[in-house]
């Protein structure tokens, strides 16, 4: 598989990444025989890139991904993970449903960009992944989408105190990179006023149906040195299932005028015989910013047909036809 480097840090990493959400039972439970087998695999054939986060089944991500990449040498992965939650056990549960993970670790979630909060999460991550360091850090979930009104509050935290937490740690060497992990590519455009980042992870925004980070913040990124990692090419199921089936979109129903806008794309692949899946992982790809594609894998299957859809010739032809149908208003 490819790599890409990140500009800033010098870092490599594969231009397909694992995303370990579902490690952390996100709307099923998945087991850790089916995960681990997909993660060697996903690691056999080429991807270095996997990524986690406390948030992720209340630590139970980080856990298993730690034991499953125990045997592989850490040069030959690319780890990230996430601050911004602290962990706290609840002692009467043994297992927990919380923010759509089910049966996984009995931790309540408190949201906390201080400096402390930043430094003890990390430490809490490293002891769950049973490293010593890792190679990317992402602030998560920063920004109004997630936290409303309490935004200004949490955003002021992460400026006074979880920013400079992070910037310390890679000055240590204990990351290499740093940067946010969000739903709206908006929140990195600000924060790239209070320090220097080296990536941002950005999910559902960076894809055939929500693209308006092209407009300007993609050559902003480029100008300042600033690399971007395209998480959920999909929109969360639409774009892997198509108009006819009508997987999720953004955690959601997908709304009418994005069920055309899927079929007029389809009409075009379609033309060109190309799959819709293939499109939608290798979009993000063709813009020199951006790093890596990232999508949540559970099990072997999945990871191997990924893999055959970013490895699915397209024709530039097909990417000049598609251009106004994703582009338009």
């Amino acid at each position: 598989m490819k790599t890409r480097i990140i500009n800033r840090s010098g870092s490599s990493m594969s231009e397909i990444g694992f995303g370990c959400a579902g490690a952390g039972n996100l709307y099923r439970p998945v087991s850790y025989e089916d995960f681990s087998a997909a993660a060697c695999k996903a690691s056999e054939l080429g991807i270095e890139y996997f990524d986690t986060a406390p948030h992720y089944g209340g630590g139970l991500s980080e856990r298993r991904l730690g034991v499953a990449l125990g045997d592989i040498p850490h040069q030959q992965v690319f780890v990230s993970t996430k601050v911004g939650r602290l962990l706290h056990p609840d002692h009467f549960v043994e297992q927990k449903d919380a923010e759509g993970f089910v049966s996984a670790s009995p931790f309540d979630r408190e949201y906390n960009y201080t400096y402390d909060g930043v430094m003890r999460s990390f430490e809490d991550s490293l002891q769950r992944l049973g490293v010593s360091h890792v190679d990317m850090l992402l602030m998560h979930d920063i920004g109004e989408l997630t936290h409303k009104e309490q935004h200004a509050m949490y955003f002021q935290q992460a400026i006074n105190g979880g920013f400079k937490a992070m910037m310390e740690l890679r000055e240590q060497g204990l990351v290499s990179n740093i940067g946010l992990g969000v739903n709206e590519w908006q929140i990195c455009d600000q924060a790239m006023n209070y320090a220097q980042f080296d990536c941002f992870m950005v999910a559902n925004c960076f894809t055939l149906l929500n693209n308006n980070i092209t407009h300007t913040f993609t050559d902003k990124c480029s100008d300042n040195n600033v690399s971007l990692i395209a998480a959920a090419p999909f929109n969360s199921g639409i774009l892997a299932k198509g108009s006819k089936n009508l997987g999720h979109y953004l955690y959601g129903e997908a709304p009418k005028d994005i069920v055309d806008k899927v079929i007029a794309i389809e009409s075009i692949c379609k033309q060109f015989n190309v799959s819709l899946q293939a499109a939608a992982i290798q979009y993000a790809l063709r813009y020199d910013c951006v790093k890596s594609v990232l999508i949540g894998m559970t099990n072997e299957n999945r990871v191997k047909q990924n893999i055959v859809w970013y490895e699915e010739p397209i024709p530039e032809a097909f990417w000049q036809a598609l251009a106004p149908v994703i582009y338009s208003s």
